[in-house]
């Protein structure tokens, strides 16, 4: 692919829609280690988005702090599994999660989380010379 795509607006991609860039379709643009990385990282926050949303056995967060390099702590648990999880976020990530957690009717959405996403998301459009809706 010999199109620049922003690493944020890529990731907000991998996460909302990971079908769009699959690594089989678009295998050069997931050859460099960041990339690689931030695919692993994609995968990790919808996996987070999951277990928060599964209706079975559905986990419950136990607390959010951010760190001072700004970094998000999260910790959660899937009280009947007997399992807690805790993860570092960078704050589009959590952005990110929060947003998807949003989306599925489980979490209020604040305007710098859905800002920080959805500018993001428009990088994308851009790099791609799509339109924007208004």
């Amino acid at each position: 692919m010999s199109v620049e795509i922003d690493d944020e607006a890529l990731f907000c991609a991998l996460v909302f829609a990971p079908t769009a860039f699959s690594r089989n379709r678009f295998f050069g643009l997931f050859e460099s280690a960041p990339r690689k990385r931030l695919r692993r990282r994609a995968g990790r926050i919808r996996g987070i988005i999951r277990q928060l949303t599964n209706p079975e056995r559905r986990a419950e967060i136990l607390g959010e702090r951010v760190l001072e390099d700004g970094q998000v702590l999260l910790r959660y648990q899937v009280e009947e599994l007997g399992y807690s999880r805790t993860a570092a976020l960078s704050q589009l990530e959590a952005a990110a999660l929060r947003y998807a957690l949003h989306r599925a009717g489980k979490a209020p959405l604040v305007e710098a989380d859905r800002k920080l996403v959805q500018t993001a998301i428009a990088r994308l459009s851009k790099d791609l010379n799509l339109p924007i809706d208004p």
